[in-house]
Formats: structure tokens, sequence, C-alpha cells
């Protein structure tokens, strides 16, 4: 393992340090850290300002905004040197294999892959075939770690043989599941909202992005609440004006915009999903999706498309119920208000609770298992700290 004697400088790459689900398990670790050996800094590729940057820096950290463009390798490389780091760890799927090859000309030591998706959603046409197999050849040449989320990540991502690559491991994602040991306020979350207090509450966390597939949702929804009028849908998560204006066009058209609600970004997810009686998530593409583990910190059942990465979750946690994306939405609609019916299950609720604090999603496994992998820990050692 490398050694420094004032610490490791390690810098994290992201496109803009924004609230996604990524971004916010990344902070979560910085949170955590031993800062007297670890320093955290972000590169955002956009060049924009984002919601986390304040707070990274009230964490001893500091974000450098390099916009791509022709001058960016140069930019890039003098950030790297300027600031000595000793890890660059880049999570933005097959672009880290340029950045991790101008790291590797810079001489940073420790270069790191981190594959959070099992797909970018782009159609693969001739130009991303061959942008995907030249970054794949420079990642496999330059990094010194390719870690996944969940084993889905590194097999639909990386490569299916990923195991036998000594440089590989899997670092599940992390949470913290204190906001979650709070008492439920079923009643003052719905009057937030101005629904009565006996409705039920189906729930969906995440931005507003193609992957989660929002007008679906709202169909599926739809379906439900016609045939249940104490049914009320609340959408948590940063919002895109243009998509939102859709969504709401949508349900005027059905006639059901009193019974849906906007919630926005919120600092009290654990509260909402302890209120809430189901979340519904039909994702088109996810790695290992956080909201996903949150609402099994929180015991609330949840019912989800089929994705490698929930199945994954899925086969530790029986709260959590999957469809195929094929499957109607009438399909859907039944499956979640069978779900519905169980939902009032204290027992339920608190087996689950209890079952993912001694999962493999603790929080302090996550953080050390990051350390060991800034540091120089090989793949198979890091993968030791989950045997």
């Amino acid at each position: 393992m490398i050694q420094a004697s004032h610490g490791h400088r390690v810098l994290h790459i992201f496109g803009c340090m924004n609230r996604g689900g990524a971004e916010l398990r990344t902070l979560d670790i910085m949170r955590r850290i031993d800062r007297t050996r670890y320093r955290l800094e972000f590169c955002a590729l956009s060049g924009e300002p984002g919601d986390l940057d304040d707070e990274i820096r009230r964490l001893d950290g500091e974000v450098h905004r390099c916009r791509l463009g022709p001058s960016f390798p140069w930019r890039f490389g003098r950030l790297l040197r300027r600031r000595g780091f000793d890890a660059v760890h880049s999570h933005v799927l097959m672009f880290s294999g340029f950045l991790l090859w101008l790291a590797h000309r810079c001489g940073i030591p420790v270069r790191i892959a981190h594959f959070r998706s099992t797909s970018s959603g782009k159609r693969m046409i001739l130009r991303y075939r061959l942008q995907d197999r030249l970054m794949r050849h420079w990642i496999d040449r330059h990094a010194t770690h390719i870690l996944g989320v969940g084993e889905s990540a590194l097999s639909h991502g990386w490569k299916l043989a990923w195991e036998k690559d000594p440089r590989c491991a899997v670092i599940h994602n992390g949470l913290d599941v204190a906001p979650f040991q709070t008492p439920a306020d079923p009643v003052g979350v719905r009057r937030q909202f101005g629904w009565p207090a006996g409705c039920r509450l189906v729930i969906h966390v995440g931005r507003m992005h193609p992957a989660k597939n929002l007008p679906r949702l709202i169909e599926i929804a739809g379906d439900m609440m016609r045939l249940d009028e104490s049914l009320r849908l609340l959408l948590a998560g940063a919002e895109s004006h243009e998509l939102k204006n859709r969504l709401l066009e949508r349900l005027g058209n059905l006639g059901l915009q009193d019974r849906v609600a906007f919630a926005g970004t919120r600092a009290d997810v654990s509260c909402l999903m302890k209120a809430a009686d189901l979340m519904l998530f039909p994702s088109l593409w996810e790695g290992l999706p956080g909201t996903i583990l949150e609402a099994c910190a929180a015991g609330l059942p949840v019912l989800a498309s089929d994705l490698p990465g929930v199945l994954e979750i899925a086969s530790r946690f029986p709260s959590v119920h999957c469809l195929s994306l094929q499957d109607s939405d009438d399909r859907w609609a039944a499956a979640a208000r069978d779900l519905l019916e169980d939902a009032g299950s204290h027992h339920a609720r608190d087996a689950a609770h209890r079952r993912f604090a001694e999962s493999v999603y603790d929080i302090k496994r996550c953080v050390k298992a990051h350390e060991m992998a800034w540091s120089g820990a090989s793949g198979t050692e890091i993968r030791n700290t989950y045997a």
C-alpha cells in the first residue's frame, strides 16, 4: 500500500456536483473518512457550479471546474500536477478511460474507474461503439482499480469475468441507518401536502431524468388511482422544468393533478419514506439504486423494474418486489395494489430495518473499502473486507 506522510489527496471526477445518487453517496463517505489521512477534492467536467459545492467546502474539500473542450487535457494535467494527487477516482463510466490515461501520464499512482450503472442510456451507434472500445482499452491499460457498486455493475458495465482480475472489486453503496430509526409521522407528512390523514401514499424518490421513467410511473399510478380514491402519489427529487411540465399536462388530462404532489429536493427523505405505504420505481436503467436501499432501511415495500442492480438488492431484502418493464400498466398496478394491502404491517417494517442494519450495505464497511482503494490496496484485498 502507498504511504504518505501528510495524508492522501484524492480527486473524484463527476460531471457536476449536483444531487445525484453517486454524488450523494460520495459525500456520505466524505463525512466519515479520517480527514487526517485523506483529503477529497472534486473535478466537475461540466465546468458548472453544483448544488453540493458549498457542502464539499464545509467538509474541507474543494471543487475544481474543468470544462471539457480542446484545451481540457492541458488544463486537467496542470490540475493533477499542481495539486499533487495520490489518487484519481473517476465516476463517469467509459470516459474514465481517457481521464485515467491522462492521470497515468501525470504519474498519479492510484487510478480508479468506478462503475455505478449498467448502461449510459445512449444508443450504441457506430461512433459510440468505437469510442466505447477505445475507452475500455484505456481503462484496461491504465486503471489500477476497477470498482463497481454491485456485482451487476461490474459484470454488465465492465466484463462478465471481472472476478478473475485482481484490480476489480465490488464496494457496495453504504447507508447510515440512523436517520431511519426516528419514529414515523404519517399524519404530519400527509398534512404537509394537504392530504387526508388516512390516505394511502405511494412515493417515488429520484431526480427527473429519462432513466427514472416517470411518464410510465404516472400511467401506472393513474391506473391505481382509478380504483382507489384514497390513493396519493408523491414525487420527490431534483426537478427538470421541461419534464415536470409534461408530467403536469398528463396529470391534467387524467384529472389527477390534485392527487399528485411534487416535493422537489428534500433533506428529509427518510421521514417521507417512513410515512409512505409503497415506493414505485419503474426505472429504465440503474446501477445499485441508493433510493431503493433507503426504502429498505425505512422498511418501505418497493415495486421496481427487474434491473440487475435491483434484483441484487431484492435477493437480500424480501420487501423489494420486481416486475418486467414488458408487463402492462395494469399488471404493475395490480401488483402495487397487492403490496399496499400488506403495507401497514409494523412487524414486517421492523424486520426489514433490522435486516438492513446487518447487511453488506453498512456505511462503515463502505468507508473502509474506499480508504483501502485510495491507499493502494488491491482489489482482492478490498473484496476480503466483505468476506
